[in-house]
């Protein structure tokens, strides 16, 4: 078993719900001691005891350290057979090395043993490490409307600025948001965001203020006629 990418959510209390999609960030183990090694090992646990022994899994948990005794107490929610739902590739590539589609298909096909065959010119499984380190900071940053009623009008400024940011390697917003009159209500949950934004960057500081300034382009990017009641 070998993890593919390791992720650690961004979850905030936002629009009257407790648990709101801002990014989804790469993380990596850099170390035999700390929670993401705990958390790989966790899941190998997991996935042993739930005889889950071929294909992918994405799975995840909730991790906390405990200010007193600094343990590191692992969590189940949920374990799913299947790819993690995102376009996880680009940035996988970048900053970790690898993908877990590559993965796939290097657990499945194996190796000839000929460098000039064309099925070894792949990802070879045993090159891949058992966890996953990174290169460069990354994350898929998913854009919150803090708005809700008809969209009059786009904040073309504020997308420009947006995708314009040093840490920003790609950018979408969902084409029902791209047009005046549609309506648009406010994120409470992944299925209810207007877009998101690739970034990555070698300098920390940097990417840290280039997150911290999308989430708070994501309250002007669009402004709206109000329903009534509001």
């Amino acid at each position: 078993r070998k993890v593919a990418a390791l992720w650690r959510y961004d979850k905030r209390a936002v629009n009257g719900a407790p648990f709101v999609y801002h990014a989804t960030e790469l993380a990596s183990v850099d170390s035999d001691e700390g929670v993401e090694k705990e958390v790989c090992s966790y899941i190998f646990k997991a996935l042993e005891a739930l005889a889950i022994r071929w294909g992918l899994s994405h799975v995840e948990v909730i991790a906390e350290t405990s200010p007193d005794t600094g343990k590191i107490r692992v969590r189940l929610v949920e374990v799913n057979c299947r790819q993690h739902n995102t376009d996880f590739m680009p940035l996988c590539n970048a900053c970790v090395g690898y993908n877990a589609l590559d993965m796939v298909l290097a657990a499945h096909l194996g190796s000839t043993g000929d460098e000039n065959s064309d099925r070894d010119r792949g990802l070879p499984w045993d090159s891949i490490p058992t966890v996953p380190t990174t290169r460069a900071y990354g994350a898929i940053v998913h854009f919150v409307s803090h708005v809700q009623g008809a969209i009059s009008r786009i904040r073309y400024d504020v997308l420009e600025e947006a995708d314009g940011l040093a840490s920003v390697v790609d950018m979408h917003i969902y084409p029902q948001f791209m047009e005046e009159g549609n309506p648009i209500r406010k994120t409470v949950d992944i299925r209810s965001d207007t877009g998101w934004a690739h970034i990555m960057n070698d300098d920390e500081e940097e990417f840290r203020r280039d997150y911290a300034r999308l989430v708070e382009l994501m309250k002007d990017m669009f402004e709206v006629e109000e329903e009534e009641g509001e």
